[in-house]
Order: structure tokens, then C-alpha cells, then sequence
């Protein structure tokens, strides 16, 4: 019972500034063509905003991929709000086996790790069950990846759920990680709300 209480606490400790980290992963321009269960305007608009609140926060985050081949380049979103992000190249499907990738996030030393990545049921899905034996707490995401059939993308956010880790969106993060809007964090946070948000009528053009 006590262990149960744990866990519990775990996950719905909130998320801050201090306590967490961010991992973006390949948000290359090469895996479009199996980005199918998202618009892939709204996926970009959401990828935006994500990478918007490591610098709204000033959070440690670490870019994952590289521009090669087949993978494309980078999404302009990477150059533009995640130039000061640790870049992190590798060639292993879970970043969990690139040594870098170790070394990088022991050093930052935090156990809550905000994943965001666009194949959500392969190196997003991998890294998340890697970080989750290891020891760390997980949270994806889902509006910031897609996949390319929508059975796959909810068989991989089941998997990632039973193993532990927690499905978040980006607006839940931004409201969570500001706490109250009277900081100059919380103003920032308005703004992008309504730079990318619905609630901001972000979306009307091109859901209407």
C-alpha cells in the first residue's frame, strides 16, 4: 500500500522549472511522410509551442537527431527556440543507448523528463520505456508527436502508460510548469496561448 501511495505522489507532484527536463526528439523534416495521425500543421503550430516553453522557462533540454539522409533537416523550430538545447546525435533507435545521451541527462541530474518527439511508437515509444527502467518519471507529449496509423500511435501511448509513463499535452505543461499567471512567466505564457492555442482562436483558420 505504501509503495502504491508512492507512486501516486510521484506523478502527480507537479511539474516546475527545477524539477524537470526537456527531450525533443527528431523533429526532422525527413519522417513526414509517415506523419498521419496529426494535421501536420497543427503538428508543427504544437512542436512550436513546446519548444517555445524551454525558453519561456530557461529548462535544460536536449535535441536529439541529426541532419543526414534520409532524416532531412531540422524543423525551423529547432534553429529558432531550441538553439541553446544539447545536441545529441546518435545512431540507436532509443537515444537511452547512445553513451552522450546518458551522460548529458546524469549530468543535468533531474528524474522528471518531459519527451516530446514525432514518431511517437518508435524512438519516442523506445526512449520513454529506457528512461522508465532507469529509474526516471515520463512524461509524453502526445500533441507534439504523431505516428503513421492511429491503432499504432494508441497501442504505443497504452504500452508507455502501463509501463508508468504520464500523457501530457503542451497546453497542460505550459499552465502546469507558469503555476500563476501574475509572473512575468505567466504573461508569456498568455501569449503563447494565444499564438497557438485554440483557446486563443489559434486554430479557427484551418479547422473551420
Amino acid at each position: 500500500m505504501n509503495n502504491d501511495n508512492s507512486v501516486r505522489l510521484t506523478y502527480t507532484e507537479k511539474l516546475t522549472p527545477k524539477n524537470s527536463t526537456f527531450v525533443m526528439v527528431d523533429y526532422l523534416t525527413g519522417f513526414d511522410p509517415g506523419l498521419r495521425t496529426i494535421e501536420k500543421a497543427t503538428f508543427v503550430n504544437n512542436a512550436t509551442a513546446l519548444a517555445k516553453l524551454t525558453e519561456i522557462f530557461k529548462m535544460p533540454t536536449i535535441v536529439l537527431g541529426e541532419d543526414t539522409g534520409f532524416r532531412g533537416n531540422f524543423y525551423p523550430l529547432v534553429s529558432e527556440h531550441l538553439e541553446n538545447g544539447i545536441r545529441v546525435e546518435r545512431h540507436t533507435p532509443s537515444a537511452w543507448d547512445e553513451p552522450k545521451f546518458k551522460e548529458e541527462i546524469e549530468k543535468i541530474g533531474r528524474q522528471k523528463i518531459i519527451v516530446g518527439g514525432i514518431s511517437l511508437d518508435i524512438c519516442t515509444q523506445l526512449l520513454t520505456l529506457d528512461l522508465l527502467r532507469n529509474g526516471y518519471q515520463v512524461y509524453v507529449v502526445v500533441d507534439a508527436s504523431g505516428s503513421d496509423q492511429k491503432l499504432v500511435e494508441h497501442a504505443a501511448m497504452l504500452r508507455m502508460t502501463q509501463a508508468g509513463a504520464t500523457m501530457v499535452s503542451w497546453g497542460t505543461l505550459a499552465s502546469e510548469l507558469m503555476g500563476d499567471w501574475e509572473t512575468p512567466e505567466g504573461e508569456a505564457i498568455g501569449k503563447l496561448y494565444q499564438e497557438h492555442s485554440a483557446w486563443g482562436g489559434f486554430f479557427q483558420s484551418y479547422q473551420n
